[in-house]
């Protein structure tokens, strides 16, 4: 019996000493294994972050071109009069498009461009009355969300 606890233990070490006689063996391809799937892990990350950024830059400049146009508009309509049907929809199409689409870009343009669907809505009758503060608060919005977009612009470096 005691030899055959002896070979229990020599089967034991026997087993161990093949495991590692294999990994000496194999060493270069289990470090080839590790670093191909951490640059695997690496290449994912990387792509899913660069598509982030491609989506808030397109999402920041398609915003941009929305703002200035508004500006555009809230300027006709206050300076030039140009007060008709046409200019008011296109005006809350611009506002709302710019509010629906903030939180493609973060939640601090969200948060801004809320902000000015909010400022529109309370302020576009004083403005159409000639109100020169209402015209100014509507415009320092607008302001604050071109400023946001820029910022966010910026991060993206």
């Amino acid at each position: 019996m005691a030899a055959a606890d002896n070979h229990g233990d020599d089967a034991g070490g026997g087993t161990r000493s093949v495991v590692l006689t294999s990994v000496k063996r194999n060493l270069v391809a289990i470090i080839s294994l590790v670093v191909a799937l951490s640059g695997l892990g690496y290449n994912t990350w990387r792509n899913e972050a660069t598509e982030a950024h491609r989506n808030v830059r397109q999402g920041a400049f398609a915003m941009l071109e929305q703002v200035g146009q508004l500006q555009q508009l809230v300027d006709q309509r206050f300076y030039a009069g140009k007060k008709d049907d046409v200019n008011r929809i296109t005006c809350w199409g611009k506002v709302t498009l710019l509010r629906d689409t903030a939180p493609l870009v973060s939640g601090a343009t969200q948060q801004q461009a809320e902000r000015l669907f909010q400022v529109w809505s309370e302020q576009l009758e004083a403005m159409d009355e000639g109100d020169a503060a209402a015209e100014k608060k509507i415009s320092d919005q607008i302001a604050a969300v071109r400023k946001q977009l820029v910022a966010e612009l910026k991060a993206l470096r």
